[in-house]
């Protein structure tokens, strides 16, 4: 089996792309007026997500063999359902395989690469009510007109845009230059792609994957010489980058995780604080109101996650060779700087100098089962309350993402909760039929 093209965790799980269209306030009514009528509240109502599978290849029609069956296609879907469930967030992707998968044949979408891509925008808007989640796979070409990823990998992101969707005022005709809506972009199954997520080391046995056999997907476990680090296919993926759709930031600052050595550890907690916070662990707490609001240029991300830890990143724990899930205890690493890290199971502490050159002490607790952090600790993974909280006010207030409820038939008890006028939603709208390709 050939190497991985994911070298190590460093992937880019989700980044939030944006062009972020204006913000408009909903026609909410009082939750306790729905309670005084008999209705149930809109934080009892299950919120069903239409989404659209748009399956990448080639201008030729090429692309590497084996990729993404429909049965894998599924795995990735109702992996984040059971998250919805396993995290009481009353969330449900809402897909049917035999209506929404489409193949496009796109050469250069076919490389989306976190940026942001009129051209992926436009096709995105040509399934209006839905969110569109490209799956993209290829082998490197000579001579390709396309720029982005190199080759095969195992990353996503998700761009959030302006919601024009074909048949709105906006776009009336299908490849208008103002048609416009936020999509997915997730990597196809496909055994020489995965993520490395944890170390085959005798001493310190674990993770909760085998290291030998096969995964869920069906491809082999590869364990990469020199370092065991063992790659699997991640389906936890789909629910960390649909959580960048709702909204969420990542649990350590900023869109990647770099922070790989202590002295990179020391050097964000010694970075200039945004005003009205002071310097202290808070510095790492990436979804938070107190942290540092960190989205690393892109929009879309809302800071209003309350009771998650400040997380430092994985980078840390794979670059030095430690296990993310069981961990070792006294475990010391150094890169030369003033500051080392000490692992000890749970939890692992960085040592360095405060503002002031006297001694600091900083001890992390990762929650290593969260989605939206870069560990992959738990099956299924999870998002705290306050992260359910954020993604279900994000999609019952925000234009960009209401929509989503707007078409849905089982979603029509939420109708008086929200504002369904935007971009011309697809429930009053009369919408050619798509293509799958211009």
């Amino acid at each position: 089996m050939d190497k991985p093209s994911a070298v190590a965790f460093t992937l880019l799980l989700g980044a939030g792309l944006a062009l972020a269209g204006p913000a408009r306030g909903r026609g909410r009514e009082d939750q306790n007026t729905a309670k005084k009528e008999g209705r149930q509240p809109e934080d009892a109502l299950i919120l069903h997500l239409p989404m659209q599978a748009v399956i990448l290849s080639d201008n030729d029609g090429s692309n590497a063999s084996g990729i993404l069956s429909v049965d894998q296609l599924e795995r990735w879907v109702m992996q984040a359902n059971e998250t919805y469930r396993a995290s009481e967030a009353k969330l449900f992707l809402d897909f049917n395989k035999e209506k929404d998968i489409a193949h496009l044949k796109d050469s250069c979408l076919n490389r989306l690469n976190h940026d942001r891509n009129p051209h992926a925008s436009a096709v995105a808007a040509q399934y209006p009510g839905k969110m569109v989640v490209f799956f993209r796979a290829y082998v490197p070409k000579k001579g390709s007109a396309c720029t982005g990823n190199s080759g095969l990998t195992g990353n996503g992101y998700t761009a959030y845009n302006p919601y024009a969707p074909l048949g709105s005022p906006g776009c009336l005709k299908r490849g208008g230059k103002s048609c416009s809506a936020s999509y997915v972009v997730m990597p196809s199954v496909f055994c020489n792609s995965g993520v490395g997520i944890d170390f085959a080391d005798s001493k310190n046995p674990g993770p909760s994957v085998p290291s030998k056999g096969k995964d869920a997907s069906g491809c082999p476990i590869f364990v990469q010489p020199g370092t065991n680090l063992i790659f699997i296919q991640n389906f936890n993926q789909l629910a960390h980058e649909v959580g960048h759709y709702f909204g969420l930031p990542h649990t350590f600052p900023g869109p990647s995780d770099a922070l790989a050595k202590p002295g990179d550890l020391q050097n964000w907690y010694d970075g200039t604080p945004r005003s009205g916070i002071t310097r202290s662990i808070k510095v790492f707490d990436g979804d938070s109101p107190a942290g540092p609001l960190d989205n690393g240029g892109y929009t879309g991300w809302t800071f209003t996650v309350t009771d998650t830890s400040p997380d430092a990143g994985a980078q840390i724990f794979v670059s030095n060779g430690v296990n993310m899930c069981n961990t070792p205890s006294n475990k010391t690493i150094r890169d030369g700087s003033d500051a080392t890290v000490t692992f000890n199971g749970a939890s692992f502490t960085m040592m360095g100098k405060d503002q002031n050159q006297k001694p600091l002490s900083i001890t992390f607790t990762p929650e290593k089962g969260n989605v939206m952090s870069y560990f992959l600790c738990k099956n299924p993974m999870t998002f705290s309350p306050s992260q359910v909280k954020t993604m279900r006010n994000n999609l019952l207030t925000d234009p960009n993402r209401t929509y989503l409820l707007c078409a849905d038939s089982k979603d029509a008890d939420l109708r008086s909760f929200i504002t369904c006028d935007q971009g011309g939603p697809a429930s009053r709208t009369r919408v050619p039929k798509a293509r799958t390709k211009f």
